[in-house]
């Protein structure tokens, strides 16, 4: 059986995994280990039948169903967390990381691709208004909804929202314009992530950075819930990313990996965080 993976964008051989869900068909690229799925849906059917709102409240609602249990010891857990770590942010705290030795006389642009409701736009942006620095905020969005709402956010710190998927969306922007891209839990849901990367590339700074956050496939927590995974959602999380499968992407993009230590890939977590930068 032959599909075409979206690292190789090219025909390859696959197998088909035990994730599918019918109509859904998860399958794995035998030549990059590329798991994903074989026939998403298209880009028309996002911006309003799985729109990520209308996916991600009928997914809790179908795992408190069927998992009543563990839903609510993974929402105490949640709970916890955010009483114990109120400040902790991994993109944020990433995002602060790039700008210790930026120069300080000039906004930073910002682009979040999937800005959902903009909450991390805004929070972004509250933080560097705490440090002294100002930035940017820019998103793009295919939920109408969302946008709408993400709009209301950025226009008044001064940045733009575009309503479009993310590769006509990324041709609203200049070359060279952009110091941070942030993928936060997108590239999962994109179709076509190397010709999304291969956009995004010449629109980021020489001495930019994409902070990304994807489902991380070779979580301890996959192996052990299998079908049962909270990072399988059908049928718009299209790709399932590994350490490897990822670091292909971005070679294949013209990106190299400036950091992705141990905690960032950690299989203990059910995510996965990488910082890009264009290769030299």
């Amino acid at each position: 059986m032959k599909c075409i993976c979206p690292i190789l964008e090219e025909p390859t051989q696959v197998i088909e995994t035990p994730y599918s869900q019918d109509p859904w068909l998860v399958v794995k690229c035998v030549k990059t280990g590329l798991v994903f799925l074989a026939n998403p849906p298209d880009t028309s059917q996002l911006e309003s039948d799985y729109g990520w709102e209308k996916t991600a409240a009928a997914e809790t609602k179908r795992r408190k169903q069927e998992e009543p249990v563990i839903t609510r010891i993974s929402a105490f857990v949640k709970a916890v967390k955010r009483l114990l770590f109120s400040k902790r942010n991994i993109i944020c705290s990433l995002t602060e990381n790039f700008v210790q030795n930026k120069e300080k006389d000039r906004p930073l642009q910002f682009l979040d691709v999937g800005c959902g409701w903009g909450h991390l736009l805004e929070e972004i942006h509250r933080r560097f208004a705490r440090m002294g620095r100002t930035m940017v905020p820019n998103g793009i969005e295919i939920s109408r909804e969302l946008a709408e709402y993400s709009r209301k956010k950025i226009s008044p710190l001064g940045g733009k929202l575009v309503f479009a998927n993310a590769l006509e969306g990324s041709d609203q922007f200049a070359e060279g314009s952009i110091d941070v891209i942030i993928l936060s839990s997108f590239l999962e849901h994109e179709s076509q992530p190397l010709a999304l990367m291969k956009k995004l590339h010449p629109i980021l700074a020489p001495d930019g950075v994409v902070i990304l956050k994807v489902p991380n496939y070779d979580s301890w927590n996959r192996i052990l819930r299998g079908r049962k995974w909270c990072g399988f959602r059908f049928p718009d999380h299209v790709n399932y990313f590994t350490p490897d499968t990822l670091q292909k992407l971005a070679q294949a993009a013209h990106f190299t990996i400036a950091r992705q230590n141990l905690l960032d890939r950690s299989p203990l977590s059910d995510s996965m965080y990488a910082i890009l930068k264009k290769s030299a």
